[in-house]
């Protein structure tokens, strides 16, 4: 599919796969073996245009490319992005037009998913977000609203209320109409884990957040 596609798709996907570990003794061509899961979201509302109804599991066979349709979880506004935790235990999704996020539970036999909870990330449409190396907080990037919205991640996978919000600020940009302020499209970690760098559609601010900021 072109770029353009997928972004008027409003489709958000998120792979999981069972991590082959060299020295756990499971032999390299039977690992390759394993079926692959893959998580899909969509726009599911009039304003987004959206024709998907929540986010779709699908089971991948790596061998043949096949998907297979596993589950629909219904009933879901906009879950615009998803991401995998890094221990591929947990699912979580931020909502285009609203201010959460939300927490899943990966069935790690079937690839099915198990709502656990939903908290505020403190703006208005989320649209991208990202876990810490740790596994311990969720960052979001509040399109809309001009912010940064730092979720704790429990020790089940739930959410817990948000511990931080960070206001992003700069100077207007050319586009009068749409750099009147502040509009982060990303926020991922440096690859140390030390920062989190965000790129800004809106006014042209230029932000580091450390993540010693996120303690609880």
């Amino acid at each position: 599919m072109h770029r353009r596609q997928i972004l008027q798709s409003g489709a958000a996907l998120a792979i999981a796969a069972p991590a082959v570990l060299a020295d756990a003794g499971v032999p390299a061509r039977a690992a390759e073996s394993r079926e692959m899961f893959a998580y899909v979201g969509a726009f599911t509302t009039a304003q987004r245009n959206g024709h998907g109804d929540g986010i779709n599991v699908y089971r991948m066979d790596p061998r043949t490319g096949a998907w297979t349709h596993v589950q629909l979880v219904p009933n879901i506004v906009n879950p615009s992005f998803l991401a995998v935790d890094h221990q591929q235990r947990f699912l979580y999704a931020v909502h285009a037009d609203l201010d959460e996020v939300s927490a899943y539970a990966i069935d790690k036999n079937s690839g099915q998913l198990t709502p656990l909870n939903t908290q505020s990330c403190g703006g208005k449409n989320p649209v991208y977000l990202s876990l810490d190396p740790s596994n311990r907080y969720i960052v979001t990037a509040n399109y809309t609203a001009g912010s940064l919205g730092v979720v704790p991640i429990e020790q089940d996978g739930s959410l817990g209320p948000r511990s931080d919000l960070v206001t992003l600020t700069g100077t207007p940009g050319p586009n009068r109409k749409e750099q009147t302020g502040s509009h982060p499209h990303d926020c991922p970690f440096d690859p140390a884990g030390r920062f989190i760098v965000v790129p800004d559609k809106g006014a042209g601010s230029d932000l580091r957040v450390s993540p010693a900021r996120c303690d609880r």
